[in-house]
């Protein structure tokens, strides 16, 4: 039992569970077992202390290994939890989950590096490019997703990963405005590193801190602030290289594309996070609705009260809809709730303001660090309030 639970746990965390659902699910998992689980999660770290109705008692400690954010495996690990309603189904349910665990990513290779391509270009989008920042973006998400998949094979390379990515993406960029001289490098460029950008992991080191996770919110806090070092340091680095190589660019005037043009780029966004997220193909119009409705809620009460009012305002509209799908169809709320606010996380945000301080302005890069903890602080609480209100709610609807 113990084994299965010490399992379990790891999967739910290399899956991208919050710290604070994964003690609320092993704490549950152990009653239906018949044992008593008090877990402690912190990023890298699990403790489990295990107490049987006897008395007895046993703690399981173990190192947890990088997470990632496994849509299709956090679906069959969910269904698993339901599925297991006492001590007699513990052995069928051990075997479910190492197949679960042992299955390969569903999203890999061409396809991958397909939805890189949607994801940047979107991306540049919503940073104010034009027509041709959309395709150096997008072409540039490619490369770097591409090159993404070959460095992963190279774990030895793990720590500096970012660093020689952001680099490679920089100069990429740099290089395509010698076939496209009106391009922006750098809208290009951040379009085309958002894959690592740490925005959502920001929401949900403020929602573990909001929970009092403290260690582990605070630890993936100080994750997200020295990934963006690094990631402005490769930036740095590949920008430096270019201007050294390449003859110099030509300053062209940056076209942007008509307002409208704004939706269609959060429907790719959507469509890219089949592979961000490893989703299940049958999930996208989940994900293409819960994008847009982030973004629809987000634009109407930002208009009116601002941006901070407006993240907050969709990040609750998000939550609750999911809640909502989950009652309504039995799946989890994950695959309308993680889209939504992916729409709206900061990450974009904070890599600007890192990246301004680095060019000695600091008025800028403050403001801009400052406004990504206030947005992802409040992404965090609209989320925590629709969590807690959301399904008392739509349960009693559904009594009645």
């Amino acid at each position: 039992m113990a084994g299965f639970l010490r399992n379990l746990a790891q999967a739910l965390h290399i899956s991208g569970m919050p710290a604070h659902d994964l003690e609320r699910h092993l704490n549950a998992m152990g009653q239906r077992l018949g044992v008593r689980v008090d877990s402690f999660a912190v990023l890298t770290m699990l403790t489990l202390n295990i107490t049987a109705g006897d008395g007895t008692q046993r703690v399981e400690m173990l190192r947890l290994p990088f997470y990632d954010y496994n849509m299709t495996r956090l679906i069959a690990l969910e269904k698993l939890l339901r599925e297991i309603d006492g001590p007699h189904s513990l052995a069928r349910g051990e075997a479910q989950l190492k197949e679960i665990v042992n299955r390969p990513a569903l999203w890999t290779g061409v396809p991958f590096v397909a939805f890189g391509f949607l994801l940047s270009a979107s991306v540049a989008v919503l940073l104010g490019g034009g027509w041709i920042e959309l395709l150096c973006g997008g072409l540039v998400g490619m490369l770097f997703v591409a090159c993404f998949l070959g460095l992963s094979r190279l774990p030895h390379l793990g720590p500096i990963t970012p660093v020689i990515l952001c680099a490679l993406a920089a100069f990429s960029a740099h290089a395509l405005s010698l076939i496209f001289p009106q391009q922006t490098p750098f809208i290009s460029a951040v379009a085309g590193v958002v894959l690592l950008l740490p925005g959502f992991t920001l929401t949900i080191a403020m929602s573990e801190l909001a929970t009092q996770n403290l260690l582990s919110g605070t630890g993936r806090l100080a994750g997200v602030f020295l990934l963006l070092f690094m990631m402005v340091a490769g930036l740095l680095i590949g920008t430096q290289i270019s201007l050294h190589l390449l003859p110099p660019e030509s300053l062209g005037h940056l076209t942007p594309l008509p307002a409208w043009f704004v939706w269609p780029a959060i429907a790719a966004l959507g469509v890219s996070m089949l592979g961000v997220l490893q989703a299940p193909l049958r999930s996208v119009h989940i994900l293409v609705g819960g994008s847009l409705l982030a973004w629809a809620v987000f634009s109407i009460v930002s208009a009116v009260l601002g941006n901070v009012v407006g993240a907050f305002a969709g990040a609750v509209a998000v939550a609750s809809a999911s809640h909502l799908y989950n009652s309504l169809t039995g799946q989890p709320n994950i695959l309308l709730k993680i889209p939504g606010l992916i729409t709206l996380v900061p990450g974009s945000m904070g890599f600007r303001g890192v990246h301004a301080l680095t060019e000695a302005n600091s008025f800028t890069g403050i403001n801009l660090m400052t406004d990504m903890l206030l947005t992802g602080a409040v992404l965090a609480v609209g989320l925590l309030l629709a969590d807690n209100i959301a399904p008392l709610l739509f349960a009693r609807l559904k009594r009645h």
